[in-house]
């Protein structure tokens, strides 16, 4: 068993590939765009907001082992029903992020031809799903080593365009006043966009069984990545305000790009950025879809879902990977960017809500572990609060899908009840 395990390292590099692209390469334009030079600001408090869920899931991790992470840490401690209700909301959310980063994919891809084709963005961003689906399928080990290869490149990608921002940035106070132009506001609404850009740490927490020694080395790998993701963010945003004013940015798929091209900056700076942002939608793809697909394997174990799913031996995970993909491919006709991406919020952000309740909760048990969260019970409260806060700057839209993904929930769940009681009639 140990042989089929992977590092601190691998967890932290599959952490690091599903957190490191889905901002930055992607809607990093957009909260710059809501929020102005702010963005700065709204990085940084979605970053605080992230450390304290981080925190509370490092915890509940070193106490709770499981593949299902905050599904079973809230079925764990709120019971089956509300574990659930999370478990489906993960599942969906997993899906329609793996849709909208690999939308991104694609209108990266098609730049380089200097096209925007709806329908040919459609086209390869099915076939990059399938690719990725397939590959996933063939095992956690294989995705580990393909994440640690690709993070490496990506985050010396991300750290190629904060050195090239120092030499072709307008490092002037025009380009970073007015701080807060659409008002206090507008960062919390820009920051409900910028947690799309951290969310990727809890994936770690759904390797636990399969990492060395998960009790400890979970929490360190959740840490290390959502860190190293901080400091690369912050310092990239200022780039992209230094390089470009701020007003020009808007819904664009290509932010950085579009952020060398007008400062500047050699051709070759710009190619090198547009690969590595392919890089990053393949590392942040391909980790999506193995949290989801854990999430939906442990609700299978606990009978929660279809036994079906979980298959035996060398099918499980394999059939819970072929399902979210199948979702993901589905998700890419959900809409434009940004209100896939809102979506996704709506069941990353309510099950993050909930996880500094569960902490409280398994402090009460005294549930033994490796990790405590510090400065309890303040963090956990204030996650709790931030999280609803952001959750209720997501737009009538989002809260819309939302709420129709609780309901069918709801619907699942009591079809799963009956069906179970029957079986055991």
């Amino acid at each position: 068993m140990s042989d089929s395990r992977i590092t601190m390292g691998q967890a932290a590099a599959i952490g690091l590939g599903n957190i490191i692209g889905a901002g930055i390469f992607v809607l990093a334009g957009v909260v710059i765009k809501e929020s102005g030079p702010g963005a700065v600001i709204a990085f940084a408090f979605t970053a605080f907001l992230a450390m304290t869920v981080a925190f509370s899931s490092a915890e509940l991790s070193s106490k709770i082992v499981s593949h299902g992470g905050l599904y079973s840490f809230i079925r764990v401690t709120m019971g089956d029903s509300l574990g659930f209700l999370v478990g489906w909301l993960r599942g969906i959310s997993y899906a329609i992020a793996g849709a909208a980063v690999t939308l991104g994919f694609s209108s990266y891809l098609l730049s380089f031809f200097h096209s925007q084709s709806e329908f040919i963005i459609l086209a390869i961003s099915i076939i990059f799903l399938i690719a990725i689906t397939a590959v996933d399928y063939a095992g956690i080990k294989v995705v580990a080593k393909i994440e640690q290869i690709l993070v490496f490149v990506t985050s010396a990608g991300l750290v190629l365009f904060i050195i090239i921002s120092f030499f072709y940035g307008k490092w002037s106070p025009s380009n970073f006043t007015p701080i807060l132009p659409h008002g206090p506001l507008s960062i919390i609404e820009a920051a409900s966009l910028a947690f799309f850009a951290y969310s990727g740490f809890n994936t770690i927490a759904t390797l636990t069984p399969e990492v060395e020694n998960g009790r400890k080395n979970v929490p360190k790998a959740i840490m290390i990545s959502l860190v190293v993701s901080t400091v690369l963010y912050i310092l990239v945003v200022l780039g992209m305000l230094a390089m470009m004013p701020w007003k020009l940015y808007g819904v664009s798929a290509d932010p950085l790009v579009s952020a060398l091209s007008y400062s500047g900056a050699p051709f070759f700076v710009s190619f090198t950025v547009s690969i590595i942002a392919l890089i990053a939608t393949v590392t942040v793809t391909l980790s999506l879809i193995v949290a989801g697909s854990r999430t939906l394997l442990q609700m299978s174990e606990d009978g929660l879902f279809p036994k079906w799913i979980e298959g035996k031996g060398g099918d499980s995970p394999k059939r819970a990977v072929i399902i979210i993909g199948t979702l993901a491919i589905l998700s890419l006709f959900l809409g434009n960017l940004q209100y896939v991406a809102l979506a996704s919020n709506f069941g990353v952000i309510f099950s993050y809500s909930l996880t500094g309740v569960a902490v409280i909760i398994v402090r009460r048990r005294k549930l033994q572990g490796d990790f405590n969260t510090p400065l309890f019970p303040y963090l956990p409260i204030i996650s709790v609060f931030l999280s609803a806060v952001i959750m209720l700057t997501l737009g009538s839209q989002a809260l819309y899908l939302g709420s129709l993904m609780i309901l069918s929930g709801i619907v699942v769940y009591s079809f799963q009840v009956r069906e179970h009681r029957v079986q055991k009639t």
